[in-house]
């Protein structure tokens, strides 16, 4: 459909060759289907010029008027095409039925009425509605043309109107609506139009549009394509001959003209232009000598294989910093009116045809989903080098717009700014990765042609000023839309589980939150890589990096935090099974307490089924996995099993001083990070008892006092790191007894083999029966009946012998912590911090677990001294 603001000379030769494809085509298919009747909609303007001028005297336009005055002279090319089609089915009249009505305005409930191609009825309506909408200005009404318009009664405009004698006569027909009541519902119909477009957007932008809709808009169907800026900056320095730079930009010419050409060719519907801005460096003189025709050979390059819309830059930047380049280039297109804008090379090939189309349905589809203008967001390509990473993004001119023709910030030389772009608009759900293919050879998968620089802390300051400036820009324009909750799930990886993995990157968000998962895979000769990769490396929320080699638990998380970009990160460990909601839970937990510095997830054991399991328990090494369901807020640390941390520019990581394999690094972590966040004002961590992994028993629950020792051996370091939360024990535990009883039986060993009492040797070792004796003594005490009601809530299937046996091993496992706590302390040379116990709980939970630690260990010396008094009168 098409009024006057379409169908104009500009655009007659388009319009001809559109709508003859289009009947022939139609044609085509009608008789080749065995069509028996075709109806076609022709027009007024097959008739005669002359007879529709703005005379004075009125014109009942017949059927037979065309011949008047022969030959036919229609109204321009569109009433000669209509004309020409007409002549064609009546040729085509012998195969089946066909009918032709010549329609003068077409107006109604549901037809066009603002986009250019409305008619006068829907035009005049539009502009008077406008009128009583726009309280602001003087109503005014344009009208197209010279002012001698008038009507033509009974149904006509201007000085023509339709003779409907013959239709009467043939078919009956006379028109049952009245120009007056078609004209009211067409209006009723509009206005609700332009009163759902003008009611939920900002009084600047109301008046905008209410002063477009009072005016009508001329199309040229030959301008109004979509422009998509390609932005090339090439050189020839950095390869092996300056030819292979021209060999390169060959490659990319032909993809590009073989994967637009329908795009850019094609008649009807939706039309696309892609326009080259080369960007050049001033002194790259191989690239810029000139041919016979006055081009540059870049530009002699791009011609011969069919691209021809190009504009040449000449840039000055230093050497590598092709972030300038590309901030110049976009500049420059958004200034000449280009909708999209995509940095590619001359070391680029495009794979997929139609990729202009799919793009902007990509965005299109955007819009509709998030509720979000046309236009905003990131559209990135699938790169083959580099699947999943959005090396290459489409933006739009809506972008530009909102930074002033900026497309980066200027902290970028010449890497990082794609992924900028991504996590930018991730803020509002509006990055989109579409499935057309590029590759990227020459500083892809090998070494770029200049030394790459990455922008240092770009994940904060500049992606929060851009997020700021993006949200103020919404709030003007549209302030229904709302920004994601951001999250990054860390997952450092060293057995590469898949089963564990494959559930965890399976968890959804919900709609108001965007998450990505990056797992950090801390063993590269692991067999399982190539498979994770298979499965996961080509989605855009998940990334996959490997350590060159076991840097251990630690540095893998560190890794995990720089490629980060969201306001929170979630780590997990990579062997847990996490709840289905467990992200929905994080979310609603995170916009609870959006000042905290982070949340401590609750991570379970399953059930103990064996005397080991139960044992671990009972000696307290499971006890802060599900702190969260025993505190509220400020929790004093949480294990990196599930724990959710603020992500801002703090200087805080996890401490390679602690093991590689873990132990104390985690309330190292959540120490340092709770006291940044609170004196900047925000709160502590809290509980987060609906965030549930399930963690299962190490090694299938097989006995080991392994790893508990080699625990203990980094958490003894925060004796020295955090002198305010440790005390001084009331008396020695079992690893310090211990090693004043090795000390002795070096001493009494030394003493009989050189011809002496053997007293302090059998001393010593007494002194080691003894303490075994009373902590394996005490531990029974305690667990069978002092603290019996507290073990209640541990999740056990033993039976009695089981749990007796249980209480007594729980002592082994306990002693083994206190040895590697007390070996680490002696390794590192804090022999002076023997004796000093870090207090768990940071205080938070008052006085009281100091002072049952004091008590037990006073209550084991008094046994073991009982013992060793029993031992000292017993024949050994």
């Amino acid at each position: 459909m098409g009024g006057m603001g379409t169908i104009h000379e500009q655009n007659d030769f388009i319009i001809y060759a559109e709508n003859s494809t289009m009947t022939i085509n139609l044609l085509t298919a009608a008789v080749h289907a065995g069509a028996k009747r075709f109806f076609y909609a022709s027009s007024a303007c097959v008739y005669p010029a002359s007879l529709q001028g703005h005379g004075k005297a009125d014109v009942s336009l017949r059927e037979s008027d065309i011949w008047t005055n022969p030959p036919p002279q229609p109204q321009g090319l569109y009433g000669l095409e209509k004309l020409v089609s007409e002549f064609l089915l009546q040729n085509d009249a012998s195969k089946m039925k066909t009918h032709i009505a010549r329609f003068h305005n077409i107006f109604g409930p549901r037809g066009a009425w603002c986009n250019g191609r409305e008619k006068v009825p829907a035009a005049l309506i539009r502009k008077a509605i406008a009128a009583s909408l726009d309280t602001n200005r003087v109503p005014t009404l344009e009208v197209w043309g010279d002012g001698q318009q008038r009507q033509s009664r009974p149904v006509g405009v201007g000085s023509r109107n339709s003779n409907n004698e013959l239709v009467k006569a043939k078919l009956g027909w006379t028109p049952k609506v009245s120009l007056k009541e078609g004209m009211e519902l067409t209006a009723l119909w509009m206005r609700a139009q332009m009163e759902k477009a003008v009611r939920e957007i900002s009084n600047i932008e109301r008046s905008a549009l209410l002063e477009k809709f009072h005016q009508s808009q001329v199309i040229d169907l030959a301008k109004s394509a979509t422009t998509f800026a390609i932005l090339l900056p090439i050189t020839s320095r950095g390869l092996d001959s300056p030819k292979d730079c021209l060999r390169y930009l060959q490659s990319f010419a032909r993809s590009l003209a073989r994967t637009t050409w329908r795009d850019t060719q094609g008649l009807g519907g939706s039309q696309y232009r892609a326009k080259i801005y080369l960007a050049i460096d001033h002194d790259d003189y191989f690239l810029l000598r000139v041919n016979g025709n006055g081009d540059n050979a870049a530009q002699a390059t791009l011609y011969a294989e069919g691209v021809g819309d190009i504009t040449t830059i000449i840039c000055d930047v230093p050497k590598g910093h092709v972030c300038t380049i590309w901030k110049q280039c976009a500049r420059r297109a958004w200034e000449d009116g280009c909708d999209y804008f995509v940095l590619m090379g001359d070391d680029v090939e495009l794979g997929d045809e139609g990729w202009m189309r799919d793009a902007h349905a990509a965005f299109a589809t955007m819009a509709k989903v998030e509720g979000v203008p046309h236009g905003f967001g990131c559209v990135a390509f699938t790169d083959t080098t580099f699947p999943g990473m959005p090396t290459f993004p489409i933006i739009h001119r809506t972008h530009m717009d909102i930074f002033g023709g900026e497309v980066i910030p200027d902290i970028f030389i010449n890497q990082d700014g794609d992924p900028f772009l991504f996590q930018l608009y991730r803020r509002w759900g509006c990055s989109r990765m579409f499935p057309c293919r590029i590759s990227n050879l020459v500083g892809g998968s090998v070494n770029a042609r200049y030394r790459q620089q990455y922008a240092s802390d770009w994940t904060f300051e500049p992606l929060n000023k851009a997020t700021d400036a993006v949200e103020a820009w919404l709030a003007g324009v549209y302030p229904s839309v709302e920004r994601k909750l951001t999250i990054d799930v860390v997952i450092p990886c060293y057995r590469v589980q898949l089963p564990f993995l494959e559930t965890i990157l399976a968890l959804q968000p919900s709609p108001t939150c965007t998450v990505m998962f990056i797992v950090i895979v801390d063993n590269p000769q692991s067999p399982n890589i190539f498979e994770l990769e298979s499965k996961y490396a080509h989605r855009p929320d998940v990334r996959i990096r490997v350590n060159s080699e076991n840097l251990g638990a630690s540095a893998s998380r560190n890794r995990g935090m720089k490629e980060s970009s969201a306001e929170w990160i979630h780590f997990l460990d990579d062997d847990v099974t996490p709840q289905e909601d467990l992200l929905i839970e994080a979310e609603k937990i995170i916009r609870a307490h959006p000042k905290a510095a982070g949340f401590v997830g609750n991570a379970q054991f399953p059930p103990a089924t064996t005397i080991f399991t139960n044992a671990v328990h009972l000696a307290g090494v499971t006890y802060f996995w599900d702190i969260a369901t025993k505190m509220k807020e400020d929790m004093p640390w949480g294990v990196t099993a599930n724990i959710i941390s603020r992500r801002v520019q703090d200087g805080i990581e996890y401490d390679m001083k602690f093991p590689k394999t873990g132990g104390g690094e985690d309330i190292d972590f959540c120490r340092k990070k709770r006291d940044f966040i609170v004196a900047q004002g925000g709160e502590g961590f809290r509980a987060a008892p609906d965030v549930i992994v399930t963690h299962p028993w190490w090694n299938a629950g097989k006995r080991s006092y392994w790893r508990y020792y080699m625990w203990s051996i980094g958490d003894g370091r925060l004796v020295k790191l955090y002198p305010e939360h440790t005390y001084f024990d009331h008396a020695p535990n079992s690893s310090e007894i211990l090693l004043i009883s090795a000390m002795l039986a070096s001493i009494g060993a030394a003493e009989y083999l050189g011809g002496k009492s053997h007293t302090l040797l059998l001393f010593a070792i007494k002194l080691v029966i003894a303490t075994i004796i009373a902590n394996t003594t005490h531990d029974l005490y305690r667990h069978l009946w002092r603290d019996a009601e507290r073990n209640k809530a541990i999740k056990s299937t033993a039976s009695r012998f089981q749990w007796f046996m249980a209480a007594f091993e729980s002592s082994f496992i306990r002693m083994a912590s206190e040895a590697g706590r007390s070996f680490g302390m002696v390794e590192r040379g804090e022999l002076l911090l023997l004796g000093k116990r870090f207090d768990w709980f940071t205080g938070r939970a008052g006085g009281g677990p100091r002072r049952e630690e004091r008590m037990n260990s006073r209550q084991r010396l008094t046994l073991i001294v009982i013992v060793v008094f029993t031992l000292c009168y017993v024949s050994f």
